[in-house]
């Protein structure tokens, strides 16, 4: 709470801050401003906040700038001033950290380099030229580092670098940005970088960025360790070194994501908007999802995204990746781009150590780039789609672990840990006001993800002291998170709630727009329903209390059942065509197997068509046949495909969205030899106009007025710009989670609320 005092001047008082507040300069910020003002005191980091004593005849209008101006990166969300009785000081001191048993601090996430550091590293006879742990309180490591509350360096993990007296100097001195900046250090007394051979031996190199280099320079496939753990790096502007990562990782055909020296060298093949831009320079440092040039400066090789109009780019964000690029530009005399991708295996987490990197993905690399500062808290890219507003594809590096608020409607009453869904695991400790979200974890399909789970919710656990009561799930059976929920129910004997895959995400949506009744459009892959179909294009209507009913779908088509359908969508695209009547579908082989599950999910028509129109027949990862549906679509082509809308005049019955005649029309289109980019276009204009069409028949039925839009599918910047337009047209508000993914990477906080509110 915010708290402004009044009455007679106070000789002391005492002012407690809490939120993101520790890891930024604050108590060198708050020291600097009690100087500057005459006023006495202390300030001191503690496990409850920011703590200041404040003393003196200026001593409230100290208290009242400090409030309505805090340190840039700060995010306070209270502060406390109350009167205090203590004995006077003799001027204002930075004292010893405080540990005790309340919790109301929130840790930072990790800091691109500021301007400042680049300068340092970069500027020749500087102490820290070419120094690749540079960092001050305003940039740098943090949520990577830290192992306990309050944020000092004895409880990060860089405890064992003893600072040199250079840098203590620095940490000392009021006036200096480095005062009070944990992880300061120098070549002198800081962390050191080394390579490793392929069997984990160091090599014995006096630049070992420079030998670095030089191997991307050659061609070769190198491991780089960043903050939060290794990733895979070679040259993204050739085809040949990319061929060599692609076949020694086993990933034929998934993007990989790029890492390029400055903004200008991304504008070189990527069109780079203002929310673009703004993305890439912030203190995040995110992955974008930008669109590729038609006629790129630089080219990119072809292999870094097969079948995909947009590439992910982030910019060189620590020293070290900065020190790299600067040996590299000098090498190959041009803007170095390089292939930056997650070092790990499918699905599975990070990895950060040196030994285990050289056990599993030994015969990847051909050197690896590391160091000796350890990584407490591993942590993966964070991935957002350029838009106006953006979408946030995956919550990592830059956003955790910084709580989500929760309007008062949504507080969460009872402690509760939600262990997310299936894909992009992600879990959510809830309590009160806030909400913690995990970084992306990956899938927990192995005894390595589980306990990378465990260890990570340990931590949380530790930092916020929220003890859970309860805890919430998928309601499908068989989803590992859903074993695990078992799990963890038995022995900590908590009650367990099981919340429907699609209503997660309608909530979760819902937190950031309010509450009263709304209509919640949740288009994905798949979610196990309430009569045990899989649902995926659905229309929720939710109410003012978070009850909720299905409202409309897409009609369902039997899926078959075999796992190995998605990635097969030419499979699906049999059984679709099969059902809806096609000659086609009679004679690609499904007859002799089951009828399979019934289904209404939007991701798999997206599958049938993918294959029907000849764009990709076969997929080797989630998404990637609908992702090069909407890539291929001709944006010369209106036509569209009918998708009849039937509504019943009674209203208990769902509004269906029939997908059979689109079916039909883009088979015969195919084998009239139109091209795959326009049916993908005929596809994506038919359906929007029916969505939109059933979304406006929802909310005329209903009586709502605003809509959300929440689900992978949506993910799909055309499916979400032209229903969000056509439903506005037709007099709804309507909005997408900005603040959590709209995939499955958002549900956890949907479960968690849904499930602990009452």
């Amino acid at each position: 709470m915010t708290q402004r005092v009044s009455g007679p001047p106070a000789a002391s008082l005492r002012i407690r801050i809490t939120g993101q507040v520790q890891g930024l300069g604050f108590r060198p910020f708050v020291y600097r401003l009690a100087r500057a003002m005459g006023v006495r005191g202390t300030v001191a980091n503690s496990s409850a906040g920011v703590l200041v004593l404040a003393q003196g005849p200026r001593a409230r209008e100290f208290a009242d700038r400090l409030r309505r101006e805090p340190p840039p990166l700060a995010r306070v969300t209270g502060f406390k001033v109350e009167r205090a009785r203590t004995a006077s000081c003799p001027d204002f001191r930075i004292v010893r950290s405080r540990r005790g048993p309340g919790r109301a601090v929130d840790v930072l996430p990790d800091i691109a380099t500021c301007p400042d550091c680049r300068r340092d590293i970069l500027r020749p006879g500087d102490r820290r030229e070419g120094y690749p742990f540079t960092n001050c309180t305003q940039c740098g490591p943090r949520y990577t580092i830290i192992r306990s509350l309050p944020y000092d360096r004895p409880r990060t993990t860089m405890a064992g670098f003893a600072l040199c007296p250079d840098c203590r100097r620095e940490y000392e001195d009021p006036a200096d940005r480095r005062h009070h900046a944990q992880p300061n250090a120098c070549p002198a007394c800081g962390p050191k970088p080394f390579l490793l051979d392929r069997q984990g031996r160091r090599i014995t190199e006096p630049d070992p960025l420079g030998r670095a280099a030089a191997m991307l320079a050659a061609g070769r496939v190198v491991a780089i360790r960043g903050l939060g753990g290794f990733h895979l790096a070679c040259d993204a502007t050739e085809p040949a070194a990319i061929t060599r990562l692609r076949r020694r990782k086993r990933r034929p055909h998934k993007p990989f994501a790029l890492m390029v020296e400055n903004l200008a060298a991304a504008r070189r093949f990527c069109r780079v908007t203002a929310t673009g831009r703004d993305l890439l320079l912030s203190p995040a440092a995110p992955i974008v999802l930008l669109r590729r040039r038609a006629r790129p400066s630089l080219a990119v090789a072809d292999n870094v995204a097969p079948d995909n109009d947009r590439l992910g780019v982030m910019l060189a964000s620590t020293p070290l990746h900065i020190l790299v690029f600067a040996r590299l530009r000098t090498r190959l005399g041009r803007d170095p781009v390089l292939v930056m991708t997650s070092a790990n295996r499918r699905d599975e987490p990070l990895i950060a150590e040196d030994e285990e990197l050289v056990r599993t993905l030994g015969r990847v690399f051909d050197a690896a780039l590391s160091h000796d500062r350890p990584i407490a808290n591993r942590c993966d890219d964070s991935v957002v789609l350029d838009g106006r507003p953006p979408v946030l594809v995956r919550r990592a590096r830059g956003w955790a672990p910084t709580p989500v608020r929760l309007d008062p409607v949504f507080h969460v009453k009872h402690p509760t840990l939600a262990l997310g869904g299936e894909m992009r695991s992600c879990f959510c400790l809830a309590a009160g006001n806030r909400a913690w979200l995990s970084p992306h974890l990956g899938d927990l399909s192995s005894p390595e993800a589980e306990a990378f789970f465990r260890d990570t919710l340990d931590r949380y656990l530790a930092w916020t002291g929220v003890r859970p009561t309860r805890l919430a799930c998928d309601l499908h059976p068989d989803y590992l998170s859903t074993r695990l929920a078992e799990r963890m129910s038995r022995e900590l004997s908590l009650p367990l709630s099981r919340v429907q895959h699609h209503y997660a995400h309608a909530v979760a949506a819902l937190t950031e727009v309010g509450s009263g009744p709304a209509l919640a459009l949740c288009f994905d892959g798949t979610g196990y329903g309430t009569d045990g179909a899989g649902w995926g294009c659905e229309y929720l209507m939710v109410g003012s209390n978070l009850k909720w009913l299905r409202a409309g779908h897409l009609r369902y088509l039997r899926l078959p059942a075999a796992g190995a359908v998605l990635a097969d969508p030419a499979r699906v695209a049999a059984a679709y065509l099969r059902q809806a009547g096609a000659e086609r579908g009679r004679k690609r082989g499904v007859i002799g197997h089951p009828p399979g599950v019934p289904c209404s999910s939007l991701g798999r028509l997206f599958d049938a068509v993918a294959a029907i129109s000849g764009v990709k027949r076969r997929a080797t990862f989630e998404g990637e046949a609908p992702v090069a549906l909407e890539s291929a679509v001709d944006r010369a082509e209106r036509a569209g495909y009918r998708f009849p809308v039937q509504a019943s005049g009674d209203e208990q019955e769902p509004v269906i969205i029939e997908p059979g005649p689109a079916l039909l029309a883009a088979d015969e289109d195919s084998r009239r030899g139109l091209p795959g980019g326009r049916i993908a276009a005929r596809f994506h204009n038919g359906f929007c106009r029916a969505a939109v069409e059933a979304g406006l028949l929802v909310a005329r039925r209903y009586r709502l007025d605003r809509a959300v839009l929440t689900g992978g599918s949506f993910q799909n910047s055309i499916l979400r710009t032209r229903i969000a337009r056509g439903l506005r047209a037709g007099g709804l508000f309507v909005h997408h989670p900005v603040l959590v993914p709209l995939n499955d990477g958002g549900v956890s906080l949907g479960q968690a609320v849904a499930a602990g509110r009452i």
